[in-house]
């Protein structure tokens, strides 16, 4: 099994489409995936599980719930160990949901104590850090996930800190503008500083609790270009193309050499770019109302849009086909 994250903490770069695309994806290869929503705005819950059901799901979180912070709460609240929560399947296909919730704000805000805890080799450190990354692998041992793929939310912050350091590898998807250039800098250096201070921690726990920990060196297997608009067919507009002459070496002076200087091991092997997904306009909004992947479309919208759902799968899939080689899926 492996677990894998698509992290820029520069909103608008199509990280949940993404997402819901690669791993719909990953099911017509056959794979069987969870997707843990570890964002707490909780894009991909709403994507699949209507705003009833939602309803009555958030609101009894804090209580007798079904959602990740229900499971991680008593081991933030100190009352014992992760609890099992039921997981969603989508559309008896191969696809299951741990759903996400707004109150993991307050497990992110317990992890800062709890990283600290770690240095000190405090059981309640590796065991607060480590709590939502054991809820994801006991569900996937019961769904026999081949992948396990974490949406996350768009920060470096505590909480994206302790689930990259619990996937085996991540992917950077960027946006032809400026901001989710200038975030790749901070991916970079963050993630590399997380690698080194993890490797600490190992290196303090004894041999009983280092075996329970992640060994937090996630590979890079590059960057996709999202969203990008074109003039016909695949041919990417000029705008699109200056700023393609820009990623590349901010990517690799930003993301590759920092993680270089952690393990030469870590970098992308057979290219930094893994594809790109150009912007399918209101075939997105429409994939959310219908809550299915923008390839799965057909007989839903106006028959006009056959040739660009049929585009979506097609590009989706060799998307995939990809990341399965390059994380060895």
């Amino acid at each position: 099994m492996k677990k894998l994250a698509l992290f820029n903490h520069k909103g608008g770069v199509g990280k949940t489409t993404l997402t819901i695309n690669i791993a719909d994806a990953l099911a017509d290869f056959g794979k069987t995936v969870l997707i843990v929503d570890a964002d707490p705005q909780c894009n991909i819950t709403s994507f699949y599980i209507d705003e009833t059901r939602l309803e009555k799901l958030l609101g009894e979180s804090d209580e007798t719930g079904a959602t990740l912070w229900s499971a991680v709460k008593p081991v933030v609240e100190g009352r014992g160990d992760i609890i099992e929560i039921p997981e969603w399947q989508v559309r008896r296909r191969p696809i299951y949901i741990l759903p996400g919730d707004v109150l993991l704000s307050d497990y992110e805000e317990e992890l800062p104590a709890a990283w600290t805890e770690c240095f000190a080799r405090r059981t309640r450190g590796y065991d607060v850090t480590t709590a939502l990354a054991r809820v994801a692998a006991r569900t996937a041992a019961k769904v026999k996930a081949d992948v396990i793929l974490y949406d996350v939310g768009l920060n470096v912050g505590a909480l994206n800190r302790a689930i990259i350091l619990d996937c085996d590898c991540f992917i950077t998807p960027v946006a032809a503008d400026l901001f989710s250039l200038r975030a790749l800098t901070t991916v970079g250096r963050s993630v590399a500083k997380w690698m080194t201070d993890w490797t600490t921690v190992r290196g303090l726990a004894s041999p009983a609790d280092k075996a329970r920990l992640p060994l937090g060196r996630p590979q890079y297997l590059g960057y996709i270009t999202s969203a990008y608009k074109v003039h016909t067919g695949k041919s990417a507009a000029n705008p699109h193309s200056d700023w393609e002459k820009k990623i590349a070496p901010r990517v690799r002076d930003r993301i590759i050499e920092d993680l270089k200087k952690v393990d030469p091991k870590l970098i992308p092997v057979g290219g930094n770019k893994v594809g790109g997904i150009k912007h399918f306009q209101s075939l997105a909004a429409s994939a959310q109302q219908h809550s299915v992947a923008i390839g799965k479309l057909g007989g839903l919208v106006n028959p006009g849009h056959t040739g660009a759902i049929n585009d979506a799968r097609a590009d989706f899939i060799d998307l995939t086909k990809e990341i399965i080689k390059r994380a060895g899926i």
